[in-house]
């Protein structure tokens, strides 16, 4: 009867035995309720069991029992959903993506999972499962990533390189918004009717409001005909301009032309030509550059007495001789850099006595000349001059400062001290931007002269 009965169900209802409500047909969710009385067991969303329902064979006081997956199968800590959620993950993720699959078992761990399934499934099933003739070769499988190809590229939406692309989908061949976008929405209820055609056959003239429709119709249909041309041109320039994968196609020329051209000076002449003809422009460019270093060659071997093409390599051969020594360090060309400089060459002493381990005493017995003192500057003449006091010029002339700058500089110390009552040397730097040495001497000068404080009266 059992037999009977399945067998009288259609395909439809047949896949779905035992997974759907014989009532409404709703997916089973847990807790569902299970028929014991009719055969085949009939299984029975709460809420249709709830309602009483009855159909077919069944009544609402048949005996029933209570459906739960929370019973283990093979492990106490694995219950039947967990079960089924463990190999409905691995259908979708694949074997060896065991982090994806405890990302949805979520209680459970991905070395859990992993040693579950191995151990259950596939080392030590348990029939009805199927055995595996030679467990030791069956390949327990790795992650496969699936990546989608770059060629054409398929950048996401807002993205740099989509607006490059002005929005075109190349893998679609369309753009996501196509030029005047909404046209089809004024022409989708647009229709003919026999009696406008009769009424062009007939020519009548009482029926003029029906051909003007007729003509305005028609005009619309010209309209979103040269939309669609006007699209279609549009894709045309992006694929024969070499939008769709601009990087990939401007690599292929930084390769090529990276060392003769200037690639960034070139990219407004990709707007002006298509493909093929701004090609053939970058071949002759680079052809005009090989022609012109080619060139250049030849007024080199002019220049050192070459005639013969045969010479040439033994032009270059004896060029790498001679540039090998002359990048050759010697000491006695280090000697005659350095003896032209006194102060150089004392210095040039100390490192070689550094270099060849010299004792510190050896260093010592080298005659280290003193530093030369700083020229005093000559200020006669210059303007200001004769504004100052002999003690003024001293000082202006030692510290190498032009009267007039001091005049300046005085002046705003003078003032600032008289504003505040007094000045210290951090204010008086803060004032005047010159060397802070120069700054000290000049502000020990004013307090020697009394034209400033550094301590409050």
């Amino acid at each position: 009867m059992s037999a009977a009965s399945v067998s009288s169900l259609s395909e439809e209802e047949f896949e779905n035995f035992g997974s759907k409500c014989r009532a409404c047909s709703a997916t089973l969710e847990q807790p569902w309720i299970c028929c014991v009385q009719c055969r085949p067991y009939q299984h029975i969303c709460a809420r249709c069991f709830s309602f009483g329902v009855e159909f077919d064979q069944h009544e609402s006081d048949h005996p029933y029992m209570v459906m739960r997956y929370s019973f283990p199968l093979y492990e106490a800590s694995w219950t039947a959903a967990e079960e089924i959620r463990l190999l409905e993950s691995i259908q979708e993720y694949g074997i060896g993506n065991w982090s994806a699959v405890s990302g949805r078992m979520r209680v459970k761990g991905a070395d859990d999972c992993e040693r579950h399934y191995f151990k259950y499934y596939v080392e030590n099933p348990q029939p009805p499962l199927p055995e595996f003739d030679d467990p030791e070769i069956f390949d327990k499988g790795a992650p496969v990533v699936f990546k989608l190809s770059d060629n054409p590229p398929r950048p996401p939406e807002g993205s740099t390189l989509s607006v490059e692309m002005a929005g075109y989908s190349a893998a679609r061949g369309d753009f996501n918004v196509e030029f005047d976008n909404f046209i089809e929405l004024d022409l989708c209820h647009m229709t003919f009717t026999d009696e406008e055609e009769e009424a062009v056959d007939d020519d009548d003239e009482d029926d003029g409001g029906d051909m003007l429709y007729r003509e305005l119709k028609l005009s619309a249909l010209d309209v979103y005909r040269n939309c669609l041309m006007e699209r279609q041109r549009r894709k045309k320039i992006v694929r024969e301009y070499g939008l769709i994968n601009v990087r990939k196609w401007y690599g292929m020329l930084k390769r090529r032309y990276e060392h003769s051209i200037s690639l960034d000076f070139m990219r407004p002449f990709m707007h002006l030509f298509p493909p093929v003809t701004f090609d053939k422009y970058m071949e002759s460019l680079h052809y005009e550059k090989q022609l012109k270093s080619e060139i250049l060659r030849l007024q080199e071997f002019r220049r050192n007495g070459l005639t013969r093409l045969r010479l040439v390599k033994t032009y270059y051969q004896m060029k790498q001789r001679r540039d090998h020594i002359k990048s050759q360090r010697h000491l006695f060309t280090d000697v005659l850099n350095h003896v032209k400089d006194e102060q150089s060459y004392f210095s040039w002493l100390a490192k070689q006595a550094m270099v060849d381990g010299s004792s510190k005493n050896s260093l010592a017995s080298i005659p280290f000349q003193s530093r030369k003192a700083i020229p005093r500057l000559k200020i006669d003449g210059l303007p200001g001059y004769e504004k100052l006091s002999e003690a003024e010029r001293e000082m202006c002339s030692e510290v190498r400062l032009v009267p007039q700058a001091y005049l300046e500089f005085a002046r705003i110390l003078t003032s600032e001290c008289a504003k505040q009552g007094s000045l210290r040397l951090a204010q008086a730097r803060s004032l005047i931007k010159i060397d802070v040495n120069k700054t000290r001497k000049l502000y020990d000068f004013l307090i020697k002269e009394g034209n400033i404080s550094k301590d409050p009266l």
